[in-house]
């Protein structure tokens, strides 16, 4: 987390506060080790960054200068994928609906995992109109022994799989190149491994004649963090190299006796895991207040600006003094601008504080500022650490532009 006064006030001062810090030089060594320790688990992998988690195009950009895939769910993200100078070949297409943007991708050679049955019906349609052949993945529903039904996917334990795969080998010309899959809410390695081997035992059951160009675990591991958050999961969060070894022990088992050129590629898509603790929230205090015995600090931002992690677990902060005039406050609240009883960031903050001072959050790199609504307030800039600006800071017209202002 940042914590260098200097480097604060030259910040706000050209950018004003509140105000996103993208600390690039740590980003980049986190994407290393985790990259590092994948490949070692199993080497022929691939990472592919997950656009929704922040989708800011200098941070989208620096991830293809180190090498790694696109992630999307969107024609959206689909189309910064490209500005920032992708492929199709090196980007992934999932979600639950797909734009028209994504399909003429999978006719240039992205990778489109299928949903559901009702848009492989549609993709048929569309290779039916084509002489070409078209390649497709299949996003599969598994059962790893979590503890909620996922919406996402076509489900294994039902019939819903080889209707999908008699309509692949129905239409000539579509073939299948890759499976995927995602289960959320399941961070732990032992989670990782028990994916990795219900999506082998499918291959081995359902696609053993098929030579697959790529396999796809998703997402949801946990990342670095800073120790007073760690020990809100628990403590003992796991490594890299803990979930290297869950999946690639597994991978590197079951095709010890294929070349490399025969080996499907293992592709995850890391979101948080990369950025969440890369980017720090500086907001102000703006005013404290006491009510009925409780104290409420009043801070120039709300809760949309840190994610919905704020409302789960308490942040990682630091305070940086800037008021000579400070009080002791005993389990205070840090709220935020909007009119909302719910805009909570902090509670039972204990300490020094004062109108003026800056509050600095860890942990804001995902889910943050992709997620911001234009409520009340525009949102604020994001730039690097060194400087360079990101994001400019939202104005009127930026949020009002696509409203009509003439009325008859």
């Amino acid at each position: 987390m940042i914590k260098d006064k200097k480097t604060i006030d030259r910040l706000l001062a050209e950018y004003g506060s509140p105000l996103y810090i993208f600390r690039e030089d740590d980003f980049i060594e986190n994407y290393k080790t985790f990259y590092n320790a994948m490949k070692t688990g199993y080497d022929k992998y691939r990472l592919s960054y997950s656009y929704k988690t922040n989708y800011a195009p200098y941070i989208a950009g620096l991830v293809k200068k180190l090498g790694g895939y696109a992630e999307v769910v969107s024609d959206m993200e689909y189309s910064i994928a490209k500005k920032v100078g992708y492929e199709d070949r090196q980007i992934i297409y999932n979600g639950p609906i797909k734009g028209e943007l994504g399909y003429r991708m999978m006719l240039n050679g992205g990778m489109l995992n299928v949903d559901n049955l009702e848009e492989l019906k549609y993709v048929c349609s569309i290779a039916q109109k084509n002489e070409n052949d078209i390649s497709i993945g299949l996003r599969l529903n598994i059962d790893i022994g979590q503890s909620f039904i996922s919406r996402f996917g076509i489900d294994t334990d039902s019939d819903d799989l080889q209707k999908a795969i008699a309509m692949i080998n129905d239409q000539g010309n579509l073939h299948l190149r890759g499976l995927h899959c995602h289960i959320g809410q399941s961070r732990s390695p032992q989670s990782w491994q028990n994916r990795a081997r219900r999506m082998l035992e499918i291959v081995g059951s359902c696609f053993k004649d098929l030579k697959l160009e790529y396999i796809d675990l998703g997402s949801g591991m946990f990342a670095r963090m800073e120790k007073s958050l760690a020990d809100q999961f628990g403590g003992s969060i796991p490594s890299y190299e803990d979930y290297a070894q869950a999946v690639g022990s597994v991978f590197s088992g079951h095709y010890k006796d294929c070349s490399y050129e025969d080996r499907p590629l293992l592709f995850t898509e890391p979101g948080t895991t990369l950025i969440n603790s890369y980017i720090d929230f500086v907001a102000e205090v703006s005013s404290i207040k006491h009510i009925k015995g409780k104290s409420f600090v009043v801070l120039n931002c709300s809760k949309h600006n840190l994610g919905e992690i704020c409302t789960l677990k308490r942040m990682p902060i630091e305070i940086i003094r800037n008021s000579k005039e400070t009080e002791t406050l005993s389990n205070a609240d840090f709220v935020g601008y909007t009119c909302l009883e719910h805009d909570v960031m902090y509670k039972g903050f204990n300490g020094e504080l004062g109108v003026g001072d800056y509050i600095v959050f860890g942990n804001t790199g995902g889910y943050s500022n992709v997620s911001k609504p234009p409520f009340i307030s525009p949102n604020c800039a994001m730039v690097s650490e060194n400087g360079i600006l990101i994001k400019k800071a939202e104005d009127f017209d930026d949020v009002l532009r696509t409203y009509q202002w003439e009325i008859n």
